[in-house]
Order: structure tokens, then C-alpha cells, then sequence
């Protein structure tokens, strides 16, 4: 029996065929005009953005770059657009639409309404509220799904780590605890007498080559693995990279039949324990309040237990 989300994928994929058929009458060369969707998408671009560049173009719209370059050729031959020398970085030209190119521009924009006109003019008004209804449900639900797929993708988490990395994740801990938490030097001291601990494995997380976050395993006992060094960025806050790191953590520990993971922490630490809870730690200690790195610190040891089956 098929299980619910292949029958979702088919339903997808149904509606996107019946949809294309629906515009296959725009298809490549749209509105009875020489141009390609993708030129006409680009002249859009250039007609509507401010400061635009071929750059901004070929991000935009996720194209080749020679590509790009070959249109905006095209239609500076064509006296559509020019180009003029950005200011701040002679390396790059702003693309402006010229007179003729707007007039070409809002022919093309008013066949564009045309089009649509023609898609709707049977339907009555209940029905084309209900169609715009729609469209802004699938845009809503596909947006908020395509922005969560792109914040996963632009993370890089890496299992292995040199010398560098540790300096830059010492740096980094001392940094976040010293002017987030007021932490002294004495927490630095400690800081570097962790990582003469006996380090499984440690994980670097990266968003556009920038440190995003780390985290760390040590062994502690047979099939027993202390979590350390859990730090994100402030600057990749609610991006996933915490999560991303944990579960990476977890499920290497479940590979290797660890039978449980703990960690200490403190109690100020109130951006990470929802993120223990969420993946099933649960205090098991408690200690008294004390002096402990320039603070008054509670220390609190969290357990995970394994199912390895």
C-alpha cells in the first residue's frame, strides 16, 4: 500500500504538470516575443532592482554566469540596457533599462496581464477569490518549506579538526563566556585543560566558510561519552546549526553502540536546555550553588541514555 507522502509526491507532481500545461501556452518565447523567459526574467530583474549587477542576476535566479553575461550582451547590442561603472568597486557595472528597452518592457508586461486576464475571464469572482486563496496557501506553505531547506544546506558540519580549529574554538568559548557571562581568566585556564582529555570526535560547523559552531565527544568510560564544547555562533542563532550539531553527535554515538552520553553545564544556560530536552537529556544532578570563574554558579550534570539494539 502506498504510504501518504508517496501519494503526496504523485498529487505534487500531477499539479505540476497540469500547471505547465496551463501556461504551455507562454512557454519559451512568451507573449509572442522574441525573447526567452529567461531574457524577459532578466530584463524584469534589471527594470525593477536597484543597483543591479550581472552578479545579482545570475545569484537571483541561480544562473550560469557566462550565461547571464551573454544576454546582457545581447541586449546592450540591442540598446535595451547600458552599463555604467559602480563607484564604490570599479570591478563590477550597474545595468540600467534604456528608453526603448522600457518601452519594450511594458509591452511585454501588458501582454503578461493580457494572459492572465485570459486565464481568469470564465471563472466568476467567488471562484477567482477562492484560486488567489490558493496560490497564496501554496506560496506560503512552499516558502516557509524552501527557506528551512536552504538554511540546512548552508550548513557545513565537518567531523574532523586541526590544530587550528581547536585555537579558533578556544577563542571562540572564551570569547562568547567572557563577555556574554562575565566569565575571567580562570575559565581560559580551564578551557585549554580540556582538550587534553581523550577526544573521540569533534565537529565544526560553518555557514559561507565562518565559524558557526562546535561541538565535541570525550570518552569517559567503556560505551560512556561526555558532550563538550557545544558553542554556536550568536550570529547564526535559529539557523538549525545547534541541532544539526547535537544530532550529529547522537547518531555517531548510536554507530558506535555508545550506551550513554552526558554533559555538564550550568544553570544560566538558557538557550541550550531546551535543545537537551528536545533531544531526551535529562537532569540527573544538581550541586549546590558556588564561586566558580569570577560567577555564582549552579552546575548541573545531564544524562542521555542509548538504545542500541
Amino acid at each position: 500500500m502506498m504510504n501518504v507522502q508517496n501519494e503526496c509526491g504523485l498529487e505534487f507532481r500531477k499539479f505540476n504538470r497540469f500547471y505547465t500545461d496551463v501556461l504551455g501556452f507562454l512557454n519559451e518565447h512568451i507573449y509572442d516575443s522574441p525573447f526567452s523567459l529567461t531574457e524577459t526574467r532578466i530584463l524584469f530583474e534589471i527594470y525593477n532592482t536597484t543597483h543591479c549587477t550581472a552578479k545579482n542576476i545570475q545569484e537571483k535566479l541561480e544562473l550560469d554566469g557566462g550565461y547571464v553575461s551573454r544576454i546582457i550582451k545581447k541586449f546592450e547590442k540591442e540598446k535595451i540596457v547600458y552599463k555604467e561603472k559602480c563607484k564604490d568597486d570599479g570591478r563590477n557595472h550597474l545595468l540600467h533599462v534604456t528608453n526603448h528597452g522600457e518601452v519594450i518592457y511594458r509591452e511585454l508586461e501588458k501582454k503578461a496581464n493580457l494572459q492572465v486576464e485570459y486565464l481568469l475571464e470564465s471563472l466568476n469572482h467567488n471562484q477567482q477569490q477562492k484560486l488567489v486563496d490558493s496560490m497564496n496557501t501554496i506560496q506560503t506553505i512552499l516558502s516557509h518549506s524552501f527557506k528551512e531547506k536552504e538554511e540546512e544546506k548552508s550548513i557545513s558540519i565537518r567531523s574532523y579538526y586541526t590544530s587550528e580549529d581547536v585555537k579558533n574554538m578556544i577563542e571562540q568559548q572564551w570569547l562568547f563566556y567572557n563577555q556574554v557571562h562575565k566569565w575571567d581568566r580562570n575559565f581560559l585556564s580551564y578551557l585549554h585543560e580540556t582538550f587534553n582529555a581523550d577526544i573521540e570526535r569533534i565537529w565544526i560547523a560553518e555557514i559561507s566558510g565562518q565559524f558557526a559552531g562546535c561541538i565535541g565527544l570525550v570518552n569517559d568510560a567503556a560505551k560512556v561519552g561526555q558532550l563538550r564544547w557545544f558553542l554556536v555562533n550568536p550570529s547564526f542563532h535559529k539557523k538549525g546549526v545547534g541541532t544539526q550539531l547535537i544530532n550529529s553527535l547522537i547518531q555517531y554515538c548510536k554507530d558506535h553502540n555508545y550506551e550513554r552520553i552526558f554533559l555538564w553545564t550550568v544553570s544560566d544556560m538558557i538557550t541550550a536546555r531546551p535543545l537537551y530536552k528536545k533531544f531526551g537529556f535529562k537532569i540527573v544532578e544538581k550541586q549546590e550553588e558556588k564561586s566558580l570563574w569570577g560567577s555564582v554558579l549552579i552546575e548541573e550534570r545531564w544524562d542521555l541514555e542509548l538504545e542500541n539494539k
